[in-house]
Formats: structure tokens, C-alpha cells, sequence
């Protein structure tokens, strides 16, 4: 799931970060994954972040739940959402996982998460006001600093960790694709946008596709 670490201002090289966190959990274990996520929530986001979690776990739990996902499919044509579907369907395949979501409107169905956010979130804060700033070098740097807080919190329930690994599946030989793909117009400033996020380009490629 998706929550955003509101109140909270993280800055890159004195540049305000605008982000959202993806938070991995296993729901008896407790074990966690969070990512920092420019752009928005969004298919890539979902599928980058859950890749990078089953590898850092090991293994691949037989149920992966989300929420209805509305976000990430928000502004796109029924063309466009039915292609997602099909690309979260076959990624949770390659997994060997199935794949469910919560029934909109019915907020005790994600239980095993949304108390979880609040428990990370607070984490985090605690950590950034202990470190004394909240100003990073790159965006690195801040997923470098998130995965020492989250991991902190995951050796502390170590033994249920390694308890619920036992009923994990095998990861497959070789990851799979976890990145869309997207046309765009390159600016006369030799940048990109992708959902919200600019992206610098080189120069000759200035009114390219």
C-alpha cells in the first residue's frame, strides 16, 4: 500500500522531495519494506516496490493484497487500465502469487497495513528528528537511511520473521518487468515529465520523441 509521510518536509540537496512511501508487509510477521516514490502512486511504483520486497525477503508469500488501486489507474483510458490489470495479473503469476484487492469502502479489509503506516511513519520521524536534519544528498542517500530505521524494526521481531520465511515460495531464476513504458515530447529545456516528475535528457534529443 501507499501513504504519505505527512508534516514532514525531506529535502535533496536543499530541494524540497516530493514523494509518497510504499510500504510492504507481511501480515503476521510484521516484516516490513518501504520505498521512497517519486511521481505518485502508480502501477510502476506498485510493481518496483513489491519486486525489490521479495527479493530483500527471500521468498514470495502465496496472497498479495492491495487496495483498489484506484490511484494508480487514475486518468487513464479503459484501454489503458485493462493493460495494467493484465500487467499486475502476470506479475503476480511470475510470483506464483494471487492476486486480491480490498472492497472499496470497507477499510477493515487492509487492517493488517493501514495501523502498520502509522506505526512506520512515526518511526521515521522519530529517526529524522534523533539525526537532526532532515536534508539528504540524493535520493539514495534517503532510501539508503529508510531501509536502517525499517530494518531496525524488523530484527526486533526476528523470530517470527524467520517462522513466517518458512511458508514463503520460491523466488523464480530471474526477476521480471516491473517498469512501463511511455512516449513523450522532449522540452527545448532537453527535459521530460513523467507522472510529475522531470527528468533531464541530452540536448541533441531537444524536440525528439
Amino acid at each position: 500500500d501507499f501513504t504519505e509521510l505527512k508534516g514532514v518536509t525531506i529535502t535533496i540537496n536543499g530541494q524540497v522531495f516530493v514523494h509518497l512511501l510504499y510500504h510492504f508487509r507481511l501480515s503476521y510477521s510484521g516484516w516490513s519494506f518501504v520505498k521512497a516514490v517519486q511521481g505518485g502512486e502508480s502501477y510502476t511504483a506498485l510493481t518496483e516496490g513489491l519486486q525489490e520486497a521479495l527479493w530483500r525477503l527471500g521468498g514470495s508469500p502465496q496472497e498479495h493484497r492491495t487496495d483498489s488501486l484506484s490511484a494508480a489507474f487514475k486518468n487513464l483510458s479503459k484501454d489503458d487500465v485493462d493493460d495494467i490489470t493484465k500487467s499486475y495479473r502476470e506479475f503476480c503469476a511470475h510470483y506464483k502469487m494471487v492476486a486480491t484487492r480490498n472492497n472499496r469502502g470497507v477499510s477493515h479489509e487492509n487492517g493488517s497495513v493501514e495501523s502498520p503506516h502509522g506505526h512506520v511513519k512515526r518511526r521515521i520521524v522519530q529517526a529524522l528528528m534523533l539525526r537532526g536534519s532532515y536534508d539528504f544528498t540524493d535520493v539514495k542517500n534517503y532510501q539508503d537511511w529508510i531501509d536502517v530505521v525499517v530494518s531496525n524494526h524488523n530484527r526486533r521481531n526476528a523470530k517470527e520473521v524467520e517462522f513466517e520465511r518458512q511458508s514463503l515460495q520460491k523466488l523464480p531464476l530471474y526477476k521480471t518487468t516491473d517498469f512501463t513504458e511511455v512516449v513523450v515530447k522532449v522540452h527545448c529545456s532537453s527535459t521530460v515529465e513523467i507522472q510529475r516528475v522531470t527528468y533531464t535528457v541530452p540536448s541533441r534529443l531537444i524536440g525528439e520523441m
